[in-house]
């Protein structure tokens, strides 16, 4: 965990707090911890660095969920195709992750980040037949894959798809958490493969549990004394800033 250590007081600092805001965030919502903590902490830390610390907190936040309201067997057998497309694209991108650009990981970041926020103000949602479902799961696994074995934000591209479905609301959180907790794994033992994540990356990540968890502890309790329309819009605003923060730093 030494080189941890070396990226100095500020660092960590800073990381803790964005996964302590990336927590309470999915306390609030029920999705968001990469997706508020990594643009955050990319700001200060190597992307590989920030993926490896949240390998352990994005699974541990998910795992609950995952089981919650009897919908795995059910949500397992009928999405397996978009967990069998995530297994194959998370290797292929992972393998470039280390060799990657870094200023080519902002402009990917950046731009995913800032393309979800859109979509999350506006509640836009592109309808999916379910009768594409056969073709379009795996696809849309793959591309997930491809997207978060370089910046470990899955979800933005799978949670469009499921949206696009129009699921119930318990069956949208199963999956979701099913396939966060799916994402995690691949990405963990791919980035492993590639001597991405060892045994003081391991290290780092249990501690980081203690802030995304302090965190999801707060977001649960501000559920039930805050407008989640309100939130959802100032999130998404927040995220945009963020967003284009990384494209700027990506084209500086």
């Amino acid at each position: 965990m030494a080189d941890f250590l070396e990226l100095g007081a500020a660092a960590l600092a800073a990381c803790a707090i964005a996964m302590v805001a990336g927590g309470t965030v999915k306390g609030v919502v029920g999705i968001g911890l990469p997706l508020v903590s990594l643009p955050v902490m990319a700001t200060f830390i190597p992307i590989p660095k920030a993926i490896a610390l949240l390998l352990l907190p994005s699974f541990a936040t998910s795992v609950w969920q995952t089981f919650r309201g009897g919908l795995f067997i059910a949500s397992a057998r009928r999405f397996w195709p978009l967990l069998r497309g995530m297994a194959i694209g998370t290797p292929i991108s992972v393998r470039m992750l280390a060799s990657f650009d870094v200023k080519v990981l902002y402009l990917i970041l950046g731009s995913i980040v800032s393309v979800f926020a859109t979509l999350l103000h506006r509640r836009l949602v592109l309808p999916v037949s379910p009768r594409a479902e056969p073709w379009a799961a795996p696809v849309v696994g793959a591309a997930s894959g491809i997207v978060g074995g370089l910046s470990m934000l899955f979800g933005p591209v799978y949670a469009m798809y499921l949206a696009g479905l129009r699921l119930g609301k318990e069956q949208f959180v199963a999956v979701i958490a099913l396939a966060n907790v799916w994402a995690t794994i691949v990405l963990a033992a791919s980035m492993a493969r590639v001597n991405l994540f060892g045994g003081t990356d391991f290290a780092a990540s249990l501690l980081a549990l203690i802030p995304s968890f302090g965190g999801l502890a707060v977001g649960q309790w501000l559920r039930g004394h805050i407008n989640e329309d309100r939130f959802r819009k100032t999130l998404a605003a927040v995220l945009f800033v963020i967003g284009l923060n990384l494209i700027r730093k990506a084209l500086g």
